[in-house]
């Protein structure tokens, strides 16, 4: 089924972005989001839970293959928004975007035309539906697990790792390996979801 893949949703858009200086602050503006000293956690997509990948690229010219190519010129130079993210469509990704980075979104979209604001989530969806492509071939590596679960996995990963090290090292008796190794396991079930970005 077109745009899904499981339990997560492929979104694929192109947005048109406004002439004049807009491509050049946008870009500008782009490659400042990954600044760690303002977004701790790598990005401001880690504050939407939901998103497992998204990728913004401004495409501003098409590559020229060389002779017999012809070379081709876009009347617009585009923002290209790729997510995936756990759900079925994309009303619930527009809300928690709006909820989570209204600011941030703002600072992104309002480079491109027709961007009506973040006042409304069914105004926004509707613009987003809009410029969206269908994503026609989107497979997921686990289309099944909502990012929570892959971030259990991967705490659970990471300290069975640790434990390992650990015993490998010390080497200890059967009774408090297997002491130590049920301590390990209820604290991990005791443990907090961790956040995007934090591992």
């Amino acid at each position: 089924m077109a745009n899904r893949s499981g339990r997560k949703y492929g979104l694929t858009t192109l947005f048109p972005i406004k002439a004049g200086t807009h491509c050049a602050e946008l870009r500008t503006y782009l490659r400042s989001l990954d600044n760690p000293v303002v977004y701790p956690n790598g990005s401001p997509l880690c504050e939407v839970p939901m998103v497992h990948m998204a990728r913004f690229v401004i495409i501003d010219r098409l590559a020229y293959q060389g002779f017999p190519a012809r070379c081709d010129y876009l009347n617009w130079q585009y923002l290209l928004f790729m997510c995936d993210f756990d759900g079925e469509e994309l009303e619930p990704l527009v809300e928690a975007i709006i909820e989570r980075i209204s600011a941030v979104a703002t600072s992104i979209w309002e480079h491109c035309a027709g961007f009506p604001g973040t006042a409304s989530r069914d105004v926004l969806t509707a613009y987003f539906e809009k410029c969206q492509l269908e994503t026609t071939l989107f497979l997921a590596d686990r289309p099944e697990e909502t990012v929570s679960d892959i971030l259990k996995a991967l705490m659970v990963k990471r300290a069975f790792s640790q434990f390992v090290a650990q015993v490998e090292q010390t080497q200890p008796p059967a009774d408090v390996l297997q002491r130590d190794f049920w301590a390990m396991w209820r604290t991990l079930e005791g443990s907090a979801t961790p956040q995007p970005g934090s591992l």
